[in-house]
């Protein structure tokens, strides 16, 4: 969504998620104040199929990222859970943007935060920096969250490109595949071809 100062305000709703046994669903509401300055707020709704809306998770605006949004990634099979996609980023800035990705119960509000700084364990992370490419659920049906992302060098952000890099300043790495177990905290690096699973249903109507 984009934003200029002096904007009116504005409101973005996203289309309603259904769980697979169609007892859950959650929406994104997305509101940007632009008068003197852009910021974005946040707001994830969920609810049971028969009962109203409850807020599950909230983003405010940042000092350093004023701006926010949600992507609803989908639920877990057979489940409640649903994974989300969040990024913050600073209008009018080169600075890289946060994204984080959350499993969040729609029954309890629970969140499940995966460190994803884990995936830059070895001797060349501080070197490296890296932008999630895609999410999801474990398909062994395990308490897993595999997290797709390709890493960078963190000097060709305002410098030279990757191929102009003396090799000591270059990430070795391209792209990975992680698993995240939200139950032991374990984290591991898996195979690219790692399947990822979601439940993903819209229905584009939304009810109080």
């Amino acid at each position: 969504m984009q934003c200029q100062f002096g904007d009116k305000p504005k409101q973005v709703l996203s289309p309603v998620w259904l769980s697979e046994d169609e007892k859950w669903r959650a929406y994104v509401e997305v509101n940007v104040q632009g008068e003197s300055e852009c910021r974005h707020t946040t707001r994830l709704w969920a609810a049971p199929a028969d009962s109203s809306y409850r807020l599950v998770y909230f983003v405010p605006p940042y000092g350093d990222a004023m701006a926010n949004g949600m992507e609803i990634l989908g639920f877990a099979n057979n489940s409640s859970l649903m994974l989300v996609w969040v990024e913050e980023w600073q209008w009018a800035s080169d600075a890289l943007g946060r994204q984080q990705v959350f499993a969040i119960s729609a029954r309890t509000g629970t969140v499940y935060e995966p460190d994803l700084n884990e995936m830059l364990q070895g001797g060349d992370k501080e070197r490296c920096g890296f932008r999630v490419l895609d999410a999801g659920f474990s398909a062994d049906g395990s308490s897993n969250i595999v997290i797709r992302a390709r890493f960078f060098s963190l000097n060709s952000l305002f410098g030279p490109e990757e191929k102009d890099l003396p090799p000591a300043q270059r990430c070795a790495r391209t792209e990975e595949t992680w698993k995240f177990d939200y139950v032991t905290g374990n984290v591991r690096q898996v195979a690219n071809t790692e399947p990822l699973q979601l439940f993903k249903k819209l229905l584009f109507r939304r009810d109080n």
